[in-house]
């Protein structure tokens, strides 16, 4: 599928998360050392809104503010002040999450730092719900990162880097994933980063391809988008219409020495699948 990428905002490191604000405004966190959370305000100027390090998941959170990943997982509220929900005990900390439709949060942890290689202790995904309770819902993730739920909350997709796998779970009356299984295999690239479309595809980086693949319910690769860097780390769709697609990428090195991160936008033809605010 052909596309035209218009570059929203560069001069970063390594971008991640992209994700709206509650008033409709993009935010994504840069992961290059020290780390941090920045928005693009609509006059096409970057604020830092959180000094924070390894920021692989953002969301909106119902009462204002984000709720983010790093070493632990917390509420960075709009005052400045930050929550912790979620510590990270014998773990690394924590990467990509997502909100099912009552603003529950599912969040994968590092068993240990990432690098990129198959770890000697895989990753566990995680349920953060109301009033703070807590729930492991399973580990054997060689690599966690992209989460999202199909629009109808029936599946849950978990994307492996060094597995190279989307798996996919269903989700029972209880709200956790059961019955993992693999979904998708890249042939080409590291999956990291997904976006969920309104007809519940699952929309896939392929990191160190520059692609996008979407992927239907049926495991099915239905359209390849090429971007415009190989290093494509994370999607989400927004827009007034939801068919605005923003893509965040890898700059410097060891990633791309002749670019910086970068956010890009283009227009497709699906529109996302709503995401709803977290509400832990």
């Amino acid at each position: 599928m052909k596309v035209d990428w218009e570059l929203m905002m560069d001069g970063l490191g390594r971008l991640e998360a992209p994700c709206f604000d509650g008033q409709g405004r993009l935010c994504f966190a840069d992961m290059r050392p020290p780390g941090a959370v920045y928005r693009l305000d609509d006059d096409g100027s970057v604020t830092k809104l959180a000094d924070r390090e390894h920021v692989g998941g953002l969301v909106a959170h119902a009462q204002g503010g984000l709720l983010a990943s790093g070493h632990d997982v917390a509420v960075l509220q709009e005052d400045g002040g930050v929550r912790v929900v979620l510590e990270p005990g014998d773990g690394w900390g924590f990467n990509d999450l997502a909100t099912d439709a009552s603003g529950n949060v599912f969040v994968g942890m590092h068993g240990e730092r990432p690098t990129g290689q198959a770890p000697s202790v895989t990753a566990t995904l995680w349920r953060i719900g109301a009033g703070g309770q807590v729930s492991r819902c399973y580990d054997g993730i060689a690599l966690t990162n992209g989460l999202g739920f199909s629009p109808d909350g029936s599946r849950l997709y978990h994307n492996d880097t060094v597995a190279g796998t989307v798996w996919v779970s269903d989700v029972g009356d209880d709200g956790l994933p059961t019955n993992r299984r693999a979904h998708y295999v890249l042939d080409g690239g590291s999956p990291d980063g997904l976006a969920i479309d309104e007809d519940g595809c699952v929309w896939v980086t392929a990191m160190g391809a520059g692609r996008i693949i979407r992927v239907t319910p049926e495991g099915k690769e239905d359209a390849v988008l090429q971007t415009p860097s190989r290093w494509a780390a994370s999607v989400c769709f927004g827009g007034a219409d939801g068919r605005d697609l923003y893509l965040a990428t890898f700059g410097g090195e060891p990633y791309d020495s002749n670019r910086s991160g970068a956010v890009y936008r283009t227009r497709v033809d699906h529109p996302g699948a709503p995401v709803a605010p977290a509400t832990v």
